[in-house]
């Protein structure tokens, strides 16, 4: 379980965390939440964020990032700090990515 607080967001920012999760919510990875019931926390996915070629759904390049963050804290269940930087150069500030690791990972 993660050790972080509920993060303080405008919202803003909440919208912008969960646009983020549900982009990715088909994108499941091995070790983390099912993609179900990421779905069912926050809503469906848009298909322009994923597509798929036979099994394996394709990320926009930009969501990879965020895909990793996710599965690496949900494998961890620590705050995947490696990935930081990518999430902080697409525009997340520290509350935004923690918020994405308490929903997501």
């Amino acid at each position: 379980m993660l050790d972080i607080a509920t993060p303080r967001l405008t919202d803003a920012e909440w919208q912008d965390v969960q646009s983020a999760l549900i982009a990715v919510a088909d994108c499941g990875c091995n070790g983390a939440r099912g993609a179900a019931s990421l779905r069912s926390r926050i809503g469906r996915s848009p298909a322009t964020a994923v597509r798929s070629i036979g099994d394996s759904p394709v990320l926009r390049p930009d969501l990879v990032s965020i895909r990793d963050f996710l599965c690496e804290t949900g494998r961890s269940h620590r705050l995947a700090e490696r990935h930081v930087p990518a999430l902080s150069a697409q525009g997340f500030n520290r509350a935004q990515i923690e918020a994405l690791a308490l929903l997501g990972a």
